[in-house]
């Protein structure tokens, strides 16, 4: 007879493996999972060496730093680290790491607060001139401070007049080679942010008759040249965190301008009347376009009718540029 009864489809229909004989002790074992060998002397190790490495570089920054500016800048990649620590020992369920991890968070904090609350050293004064030496013509100056404030002019009645106030005895020497006089101003040596340093203010005047170089190396300063009437050669400033006020007249020849600073304020107080090239190298932030400077390349130039021309060379890291064209 036959039947109407249909088998389903089996097709799509997965068999499941039989069963091995016995029972689950006669199954295959499960391969174990093997763990790293722990290893505390190598953490131990490593954490002295990490305590011992930060803590020689907060000593070098509280000895070698020379400025609040430059360990506020310092303390906050520190800060960073300390809390890094910190989390990678909460993580992990290491107290030791989150306690060297907070300590170097308290130092970066409270170290640059307590310096800038604490009270400097006095600070000495010196006044300093002398004459015109006999038969120069040039003359370069060559200012070294740290921190501070400087201020350089015209008007001295002899070679250079100037108020120098600091942390301590500053040097000053005058030379000359031929037609040349060489103006060498020096600060003392600073022994870091833990002697207190104070800052420098230098009131530099310099004689009108004379062709002058000015050079100047500085670390964080808030300077203002005013060279307007100097029969300027050349100026080049090196200097940190700055804010620079460069002010120059009518060029007799060409002359190169080299500003060098890591970040900060620059103004440039240039005559309309002279040819300018100004290059800037770095980020920046700057006016040149509005203030009539056509781009050439990697310069700025603006035409003037003088004969002489100003070579402005600006290095920085990043920094706002502003010209004001008088």
């Amino acid at each position: 007879m036959a039947r109407d009864i249909q088998r389903p489809d089996a097709a799509g229909v997965t068999a499941a493996d039989p069963a091995p004989p016995g029972g689950p002790e006669d199954w295959p074992p499960e391969e174990e999972e093997v763990l790293p060998r722990a290893r505390p002397g190598a953490y131990w190790t490593g954490l002295v060496v990490l305590a011992g490495g930060l803590a020689v570089t907060v000593a070098v920054l509280a000895t070698r730093v020379t400025s609040i500016v430059q360990t506020i800048l310092l303390a906050i990649p520190l800060a960073l680290i300390g809390v890094g620590l910190e989390r990678v020992g909460r993580g992990t369920g290491r107290g030791s790491l989150r306690t060297v991890g907070t300590l170097l968070l308290v130092v970066a904090v409270v170290g640059p607060l307590v310096l800038s609350l604490s009270s400097p050293d006095p600070p000495v004064g010196v006044s300093s001139s002398q004459p015109v030496p006999s038969g120069a013509a040039k003359a370069e100056l060559r200012a070294s401070l740290g921190g501070g404030q400087l201020r350089i002019q015209s008007g001295a009645p002899g070679l250079y007049a100037a108020d120098l106030r600091g942390p301590g005895q500053p040097g000053t020497q005058v030379t000359t080679a031929s037609d040349l006089a060489v103006l060498d101003l020096r600060s003392p040596a600073q022994r870091g942010v833990l002697a207190r340093n104070r800052g420098n203010d230098w009131r530099i005047q310099l004689n009108t008759s004379l062709a002058w170089q000015v050079d100047v190396s500085a670390g964080a300063v808030t300077a203002d040249l005013d060279l307007r009437r100097l029969d300027l050669r050349g100026v080049t400033v090196q200097s940190g965190v700055s804010r620079l006020a460069v002010r120059l007249g009518d060029p007799a020849a060409e002359v190169p301008v080299d500003l060098q600073l890591s970040t900060g304020l620059v103004d440039l107080y240039l005559p309309r009347s002279a040819t300018i090239e100004v290059r800037v190298e770095g980020l920046s932030i700057d006016n040149l376009r509005d203030q009539g400077f056509t781009r050439d390349a990697d310069a700025w130039r603006a035409e003037g009718k003088g004969t002489g021309r100003y070579l402005v060379r600006v290095r920085t890291s990043g920094a706002r540029v502003r010209v004001h064209r008088e």
